[in-house]
C-alpha cells in the first residue's frame, strides 16, 4: 500500500483492488469489523460475505453498524443495517480491534451477488474479539 506526505499532510494510502480483496477476506476469516470509505462516507461495518455480481465485479455484503450513509442508516433496536457494497468503490479499508457486531441472519444470497466466494458462516468461530 503506497502512502506519501504532501505539504506536511498525510495522504490517505490508495489500496489496489487486490489489497482491498485481501483485507476483506482477512476480516471475514477473523471476524473483525472494519472501517472503510464508500462514496465519500466513512462506514463502520462487519463484512459477512464476499462474491461477484453477474458481470464478475466484487461485491461485499456487510452489516453497517455505524458511520455515515447517503440513504440514512436504518438502525433497528439500536443496531445496524445490511448493505451491499461495490468493492471497486471502497477505499481506505482498515481492520478494527473491536467486537464483532452480529447482524440479523441473512438466509439467502443477496440480489447484488451472483456467486459467493467467502462468507463468515464458512469460517470457524475463534476466540471472542
Amino acid at each position: 500500500m503506497a502512502s506519501e506526505r504532501v505539504a506536511g499532510f498525510n495522504v490517505i494510502p490508495i489500496q489496489s483492488l487486490d489489497e482491498r480483496d485481501a483485507l476483506i477476506r482477512a476480516a471475514i476469516a477473523c471476524r473483525r469489523p472494519m472501517t472503510a470509505v464508500y462514496e465519500g462516507r466513512q462506514r463502520l461495518l462487519c463484512p459477512y460475505m464476499l462474491g461477484r455480481n453477474k458481470e464478475g465485479h466484487l461485491r461485499l455484503l456487510g452489516y453497517q453498524y455505524g458511520g455515515e450513509s447517503g440513504s440514512g442508516l436504518q438502525l433497528k433496536d439500536g443496531r445496524g443495517d445490511w448493505r451491499c457494497f461495490s468493492v471497486e468503490k471502497i477505499g481506505s479499508i482498515r481492520l478494527l480491534d473491536a467486537a464483532w457486531q452480529p447482524g440479523d441472519t441473512h438466509s439467502r444470497r443477496p440480489k447484488c451477488m451472483h456467486r459467493i466466494e467467502v462468507q463468515v458462516e464458512d469460517q470457524p468461530e475463534g476466540p471472542p474479539q
